[in-house]
């Protein structure tokens, strides 16, 4: 894909396919739960699960995440888990 500004490129192009992976199975993760939560509360904790994993990874740099998606080969030889 080539574009003239370099925001509108998705992450995976610009070899983050892992990083990509991690906030789309995040992403995905949430509002599912959000969704769940209409039936049972509890629900919630699963989005608070993701978020504290997210700011977790953020600070320390550490993604159990995606060292699993490394393991299964997402992200080639891009990054290594």
């Amino acid at each position: 894909m080539s574009t003239s500004n370099p925001l509108l490129v998705p992450a995976s192009a610009r070899g983050w396919k892992i990083e990509s992976a991690v906030r789309g199975i995040a992403g995905t993760i949430v509002l599912l739960s959000v969704l769940l939560a209409l039936h049972d509360v509890r629900w919630l904790l699963l989005t608070a699960f993701v978020g504290v994993n997210l700011l977790q990874s953020s600070l320390t740099g550490w993604c159990l995440m995606s060292n699993l998606l490394g393991v299964l080969g997402i992200g080639g030889d891009s990054r290594h888990a």
